[in-house]
């Protein structure tokens, strides 16, 4: 088990961001690896006019990509600034980014064998 302290980032971008953030995750001099899902939701703004009238039949929801990494504590905040930066447009609803502590973190590939996992 990795015993420096490791976070986990998650980010939700804009589509269109996706290319500047993943080019701004590989300049880094340690690219920590990311998995990326599409995501809808709705935001605080509740939409172009303020306000959020959901029916029965007709939700109103955003499209994002969801990001999360996991990396060492040490280099979160140079990756969340990255991020940021990336997928910064200045329109309502850019995104979020929100960091958690990883408890545990062990890679299957080297760690699953020393745990008494059948060869």
């Amino acid at each position: 088990m990795n015993e420096e302290p490791n976070v986990l980032i998650t980010a939700f971008i804009k589509p269109n961001m996706e290319g500047h953030v993943v080019k701004a995750l590989h300049d880094l001099p340690e690219f920590p690896g990311f998995t990326i899902d599409r995501i809808r939701g709705q935001g605080r703004g509740r939409g172009a006019g303020g306000q959020f009238h959901a029916t029965e039949f007709n939700f109103s929801y955003q499209e994002h990509l969801q990001m999360q990494i996991v990396c060492r504590e040490a280099i979160s905040g140079e990756i969340c600034g990255r991020i940021a930066r990336a997928a910064w447009t200045g329109s309502k609803g850019d995104g979020i980014i929100f960091t958690q502590v990883v408890k545990n973190f062990l890679r299957i590939r080297t760690d699953g064998k020393q745990g008494g996992a059948p060869e």
